[in-house]
């Protein structure tokens, strides 16, 4: 009986312990705003071809179990630094920093980013100016929609297509120009928020049925784009078209889209630039013991007894 109250006991601690960082994340004073603007300050004078980045999305600050679980991702980020075995130079946030673009979510985002060891680059989501107040907030926490920037021997470039089935004409003018601008670099890397074409066959998220997304991936196969970085689904998944390869990471709060074993799993993604050279890989964040026991073992539970016996 004692050794059962103790392990119950033992159980509530490391529980709550998951839980309670959060709320004195909360209480703390709010950093003035880390912008882009500010970020790329900090990376313009970094030399040498050897450098990685990291990318991460889907974080829907502002909410206390996303928010935990984002901190959570954090500290796993924060520790691809040890060793200094590569020089990480930013990490690039791909939209839906917040749930619902409220001044409250915009504060702890701000607050959950200052924690990060390196500057972030923030693309937007489609849930980053949800309300009449979302467009503004983002304007100043993070900044302009559609900009970019080169750095070593990269051209990195960020647009907003959080509409909904739509990219619109000006927006492909700029984007091209963007992309002729890059063709004096070895790389050139996209970021934005919804990717061109779902990573899921079974989803009510379809934008290859609007003719933006052919055109879109035929202008990133035109100028040999290395990679494009996407959110917006909960989940991970790699894929390759025209000799681009199209990346997802939107697993750093919110649950996750699919089973662990077919991506549903938190993650970020560390990218390595070696010269001539990119490549990644993709990290795994453990999830925070309260959502590991109150949602990861019956979500992966679920989905092993539906694969089992409804399909």
């Amino acid at each position: 009986m004692k050794i059962k109250k103790f392990l119950l006991a033992a159980f509530a601690i490391v529980f709550l312990g998951s839980l309670v960082p959060i709320f004195f994340v909360y209480l703390e004073k709010e950093p003035s705003p880390q912008t882009n603007a500010q970020a790329l300050e900090r990376i313009k004078n970094n030399q040498g071809e050897l450098f990685g980045f990291i990318v991460l999305g889907d974080s829907h600050t502002g909410i206390i179990p996303t928010d935990s679980t984002f901190l959570k991702v954090i500290q796993d980020v924060n520790m691809e630094g040890r060793w200094k075995k590569l020089p990480i130079d930013f990490v690039a946030d791909l939209g839906d920093v917040t749930f619902r673009g409220s001044a409250w979510d915009y504060k702890v985002f701000n607050k959950l980013r200052s924690k990060i060891k390196w500057p972030v680059i923030s693309a937007i989501g489609n849930h980053d100016d949800d309300n009449k107040e979302g467009a503004a907030l983002f304007a100043r926490y993070v900044g302009p929609r559609d900009f970019s920037f080169a750095e070593r021997n990269s051209y990195f470039i960020f647009t907003d297509n959080n509409r909904d089935q739509t990219y619109p004409d000006e927006q492909f003018a700029w984007l091209e120009g963007e992309l002729k601008k890059s063709q004096a670099y070895k790389h050139r890397f996209i970021f934005m928020h919804k990717s061109p074409i779902s990573a899921r066959f079974h989803h009510f998220y379809r934008p290859e049925v609007s003719s933006w997304s052919q055109r879109f991936m035929k202008l990133c196969e035109q100028y040999k784009v290395d990679i494009v970085f996407t959110g917006h689904e909960h989940l991970f998944r790699e894929q390759e078209f025209g000799g681009v390869r199209y990346v997802v990471s939107g697993g750093a709060g919110m649950p996750l889209d699919v089973p662990r074993w077919e991506g549903g799993f938190l993650n970020y993604v560390v990218v390595r630039v070696n010269g001539d050279y990119v490549d990644y890989e993709v990290e795994q964040v453990f999830p925070p013991v309260w959502r590991f026991v109150t949602l990861t073992i019956w979500q992966d539970a679920f989905y092993f007894l539906r694969d089992a016996f409804f399909r």
